[in-house]
């Protein structure tokens, strides 16, 4: 019986529909209003009325729901994240500093690091840490007002956008300075030096192509990528500007 009303319900009582269902249910801000909606459309069981078939594929899952919250430790991502719709300050902030996964978290702060490390002295601890800040609401903020025509716009977490600030800001500082890159081609590996303004070309130049030609927003939040850039690369030319003179001076 348990099988045929999670088949009613989600298509199939297999292990993928059924976790499909939960986390629904879970990242749903109205899980009753959901759990309400499943009953309501659930197809009709052999030998009970509609009433009595919404009834029990409400309490069926209902059930199964609370198992799962019991078993299943809360998603803190979800209290990180950046709903685009909220404007809220707060998690403009943790969502910059946010990530789904260990490869996003490690990929980003790779980058992060081959880039950031350099502007951090040439710009001092300080200007650094407010340019950081005002990257995470500058990014957040264009997600939004890009999302505003948007039926339903995605949450978004991670440190992208303030990492392609800072490669448009070493650009800016340093166009000539060379970044070792990693490269794989069928059975030869190894590295390259390639000068910061052709990564930042490459890197910006794609992710504006990609934002240009998509119908759909993927799970890259290239918004964040694209302003991200053009923040670092405003925020280098209006308020550093005496910066790249001194390292223009220094290496004459």
């Amino acid at each position: 019986m348990e099988r045929m009303a999670l088949e009613k319900v989600a298509g199939s009582h297999d292990v993928v529909a059924c976790f499909n269902l939960m986390h629904e249910l879970r990242m749903s801000d109205d899980p009753t209003a959901v759990l309400d909606y499943y009953a309501t459309e659930a197809v009709k069981f052999a030998g009970l009325t509609q009433q009595g078939s919404r009834i029990y594929v409400h309490r069926f899952l209902s059930d199964m729901y609370d198992s799962y919250r019991r078993a299943v430790p809360p998603l803190t991502t979800k209290a990180l994240w950046y709903e685009p719709r909220s404007w809220n300050p707060l998690t403009m902030l943790s969502s910059s500093f946010s990530h789904g996964s260990w490869d996003h978290v490690i990929g980003n702060l790779v980058f992060f690091f081959a880039f950031a490390a350099a502007v951090e002295l040439i710009i001092g601890p300080l200007a650094f840490f407010g340019t950081i800040i005002a990257m995470a609401f500058g990014t957040n903020i264009f997600y939004s007002l890009a999302m505003l025509k948007v039926a339903e716009p995605l949450p978004t977490v991670g440190l992208s956008g303030i990492v392609m600030g800072m490669m448009t800001m070493l650009a800016f500082f340093m166009p000539t300075a060379k970044i070792r890159c990693f490269y794989w081609f069928l059975l030869k590996v190894g590295t390259v030096a390639v000068s910061a303004w052709v990564l930042a070309v490459f890197f910006v130049g794609f992710d504006i192509y990609k934002l240009m030609t998509q119908d759909q927003m993927g799970a890259v939040n290239l918004v964040a990528h694209v302003s991200g850039a053009l923040i670092g690369l405003a925020f280098a030319a209006i308020f550093f500007r005496g910066e790249r003179r001194n390292l223009a001076f220094e290496s004459a």
